[in-house]
């Protein structure tokens, strides 16, 4: 008798790519306990792009997108921040992300 091989083992890794969920903007207002209004202005603010837009189709959004509005969310009830100050602070924190991915690969 062949094992089942349909399903893979709960002990496995999940990745990014095998992850592919995307949320319409109802959705990932929900899940991150924001108003969809909010989650349509983020998006024309720049916070968050959708990952995928199509003139007849709402746009999706993907866990990245999630994580972000969940980010802006803490910044926002911790700090007080408005968005030209979230603007600064996340390009602040995008950009200190990208030092420590230079220092971690060393001189060139």
């Amino acid at each position: 008798m062949k094992p089942d091989t349909s399903e893979k083992p709960s002990n496995f890794p999940v990745y990014g790519k095998e992850t592919d969920t995307a949320y319409t903007i109802d959705v990932i207002a929900e899940l991150a306990d924001i108003d969809s209004k909010t989650v349509l202005r983020y998006q024309e603010s720049g916070f968050i792009r959708p990952v995928h837009t199509s003139n007849k189709a709402a746009p999706l959004f993907d866990e990245e997108c999630l994580r972000k509005l969940r980010h802006i969310g803490h910044l926002r009830a911790t700090c007080g921040f408005n968005d030209t100050g979230l603007k600064l602070i996340l390009e602040l924190l995008h950009e200190v992300e990208i030092l420590r991915q230079e220092q971690r690969l060393g001189p060139r």
